[in-house]
């Protein structure tokens, strides 16, 4: 299990069409065994998931997307299920339905071995002159 916030100090991006900012974490998955692996998050604001491979920029959220979350009327909670295997780098992406929203989180990770999920500190970028 991982528990987490978003906050006013979290991460923005773009989610939708180069629109708003969406507060978001982004979490390193380290996989010990090949498998079907599922993820359950659990919060009292409405959540979506994503998972990519290899990595995430959030410049370019479609790029690398393995699997995304879906909304459901009345859900405030993602369910996102999918294979993944080892000494392959996957993210997961938490971030919010509707812009500018905050509030605690966490994700339940079922599967045939333990997955380590560590926060990937905010991604730098520099404008070279």
């Amino acid at each position: 299990m991982y528990a987490s916030a978003l906050t006013e100090d979290t991460q923005t991006y773009s989610r939708i069409c180069g629109g708003g900012n969406y507060h978001y974490e982004s979490i390193q998955m380290n996989v010990q065994q090949n498998g079907a692996y599922s993820f359950d998050s659990n919060n009292t604001i409405i959540t979506y998931g994503y998972i990519y491979k290899n990595d995430f920029d959030p410049w370019y959220p479609i790029e690398n997307l393995l699997v995304q979350s879906n909304y459901s009327c009345g859900e405030y909670h993602f369910h996102l299920a999918t294979y993944l295997q080892v000494n392959t780098t996957y993210v997961l992406v938490v971030t919010t339905f509707n812009r500018n929203v905050q509030g605690e989180f966490s994700v339940l990770v079922s599967g045939p071995n333990n997955i380590s999920l560590n926060r990937i500190s905010e991604y730098l970028y520099f404008i070279v002159g």
